[in-house]
């Protein structure tokens, strides 16, 4: 037997591994270096967390004054106690609104919540003097404020004179008149009593009686 010579045979060594080389690249892919990148769709993205939004927020708005209370029939009196030292009664106005009228006693340079003891009286009988005062109108309701002061020359100053609006069933109110931490005063309505109601409001802080119609 004819044995080839030795360079032929490693010849062909080599191409057998070459070939069984190549084919092993073929069937099975290195992976690659660069791993691919996921888009996640719009319907996959979980929800936004509104504690977590970076975007304007809306600023709730002021909280609104305490609902209006109920009239109170006429013979009632209607009382509130408070916590007020120091204050001026510096203003009283009379308004006219649809189904009532309106008088505000508006207080300055004191401090807490004033109280009040508002009813219907025969009479506007004045403390202390017992003097009875004369008002216009065919009943006279009394208002009380508690937690007020006479005023200094140099703060601010008493409401003076009385008023007497051109429209309403409000006829007169007699000018506030303190005495012994509490203001008096008394509030001259057509037609008789009837029903009212009295509430307490801030910035600026005002004692508002209201008169049904």
């Amino acid at each position: 037997m004819t044995v080839p010579p030795r360079p032929l045979v490693a010849a062909a060594v080599a191409a057998t591994l070459l070939t069984l080389t190549a084919c092993g690249r073929d069937a099975t892919p290195a992976p690659s270096a660069t791993p691919p990148t996921v888009t996640p769709s719009a319907t996959s993205a979980p929800p936004s967390d509104p504690a977590l939004t970076t975007g304007p927020t809306t600023v709730p708005s002021p909280a609104a004054e305490p609902a209006e209370a109920a009239f109170a029939p006429p013979g009632t009196e209607l009382t509130q106690e408070g916590d007020a030292l120091g204050y001026v009664v510096t203003q009283v106005r009379v308004g006219e609104h649809p189904g009532f009228d309106r008088v505000v006693y508006e207080l300055t340079g004191g401090e807490g919540t004033p109280g009040y003891r508002v009813g219907w009286v025969d009479q506007a009988v004045e403390d202390p003097t017992g003097e009875v005062r004369p008002v216009d109108g065919d009943a006279i309701l009394q208002v009380w404020l508690t937690g007020t002061t006479y005023p200094l020359e140099s703060g601010p100053q008493e409401h003076a004179g009385d008023v007497r609006p051109d429209t309403g069933d409000i006829e007169q109110v007699v000018r506030p008149l303190t005495f012994e931490g509490m203001t008096q005063s008394f509030v001259g309505v057509d037609d008789g009593p009837r029903p009212f109601r009295v509430s307490v409001l801030q910035d600026p802080v005002r004692v508002v009686v209201d008169l049904e119609d």
